[in-house]
């Protein structure tokens, strides 16, 4: 495993391709050949930058010292749960919140296959979601019969809420603000909640609460250790999200640029993801999750499309994700998926040598959905590659 940095490279490299929206090429040699000295633990794969980590003796992290394996209620209790929205003549009786991504996939499959309910797909369109999970959407839908609602934002204003406040970030680069980046996309729980009313439909099924992707690292690196919310956020403590306002608080007055006209927006985000409760169900408290079945499965069903730029197929249907863990990765020395990867070795289905591996080719730069994201949104990648590059390192 290598510490990944990056520098513009002199005219005469050959450039990764156009990061900028004004036509520039952006040049830029990945310098990761140089030894990972970072410390990491010996039993998972986190880094000692991860957010309060520490080791024992025996090179052990806190996470895996305090690690409880992961439970789930089991099918019954959820054919116990769904069994009064049954409808008994066919007609629609679940909602199914649908990205495209890997785990809403095999989610709307496990709705309609296994569960055998009649579910209608939903999709929030915040202007974020990719062509691919577009095209994995259209599979999987018209392989299953399901019908699929869309409600989209104003997209135009959406990505430009998104770029003032990336410029913002840029200005006075702070870690713990990177999630701002995708406030904009929480509306969708109220989404729901408004198609619920429309439709009739009183069941509303979420493909989250899986604990292997749950990602303490996002509040860690505010400098708040995440409580226990099952990775369901409208469950986060009362504590933590008072602790939230106020980092955020603290950082609008150091940075006056994120005072900018998307404020409204990601107080509603704030208010519709960590204040109104919801009573929507989420599968995976309920079945076990298992990367392996759930890729292999809409692989061989759906012909599931998988990205041309990484080998993961977690967030590939994000169009922030390449962004945001460049910048983890280049800041913090660790992406998202090492956090995932790290669960994954606790729960027993990977080895910590396979969990290394797959860590260092998750890390590599997705030159092509970066240059996709400064493009949509309107910001020099250029620009922000310099900065992100020179930003301040926590190892």
């Amino acid at each position: 495993m290598h510490r990944r940095a990056f520098s513009l490279a002199p005219e005469h490299e050959e450039p990764p391709g156009d990061l900028s929206p004004n036509g520039h090429n952006v040049q830029i040699v990945d310098q990761s050949s140089r030894p990972d000295r970072l410390k990491r633990c010996a039993r998972c794969i986190l880094p000692e930058t991860y957010p309060f980590v520490d080791f024992d003796a025996a090179g052990v992290c806190r996470y895996c010292r305090t690690w409880q394996p992961i439970t789930v209620a089991g099918e019954q209790a959820l054919l116990d749960a769904v069994a009064p929205y049954r409808s008994s003549d066919g007609s629609p009786d679940v909602i199914v919140a649908f990205s495209g991504g890997r785990d809403s996939s095999y989610g709307l499959h496990y709705v309609k296959k296994v569960l055998g309910m009649n579910p209608v797909a939903f999709t929030y369109d915040w202007g974020m979601v990719t062509d691919l999970a577009r095209r994995n959407q259209a599979r999987v839908c018209a392989k299953l019969g399901v019908e699929h609602i869309l409600r989209s934002a104003d997209i135009t204003a959406k990505r430009r809420y998104v770029r003032k406040n990336v410029e913002a970030w840029l200005k006075r680069p702070e870690i713990g603000m990177v999630t701002l980046f995708m406030a904009g996309d929480k509306e969708f729980y109220s989404y729901a909640r408004q198609l619920r009313q429309e439709t009739g439909i009183k069941l509303v099924i979420f493909c989250t609460g899986n604990m292997i992707e749950d990602a303490p690292y996002k509040t860690g690196l505010m400098g708040i250790p995440q409580d226990d919310h099952g990775n369901v956020l409208t469950k986060m403590s009362l504590r933590n999200k008072v602790a939230m306002l106020g980092y955020h608080a603290k950082q609008y007055a150091l940075n006056p640029r994120y005072l900018n006209e998307s404020l409204f927006d990601t107080w509603n985000a704030f208010w519709q993801t960590f204040v109104v409760k919801d009573d929507f169900l989420y599968l995976y408290r309920y079945i076990e999750w298992r990367e392996d079945v759930i890729v292999d499965t809409i692989r061989r069903e759906y012909d599931w499309e998988i990205a041309t730029d990484t080998t993961t197929t977690w967030r590939i249907g994000d169009g922030t994700a390449a962004f945001y863990n460049y910048i983890y990765q280049t800041i913090a020395g660790f992406t998202e998926d090492e956090c995932m990867l790290a669960n994954m070795v606790r729960e027993g289905h990977l080895t910590r040598d396979e969990a290394l591996r797959r860590a260092a080719d998750y890390a590599k730069p997705r030159w092509p959905s970066i240059r996709e994201y400064a493009q949509l949104i309107g910001f020099s990648a250029e620009e922000a590659l310099q900065i992100i590059n020179a930003a301040p390192k926590l190892y």
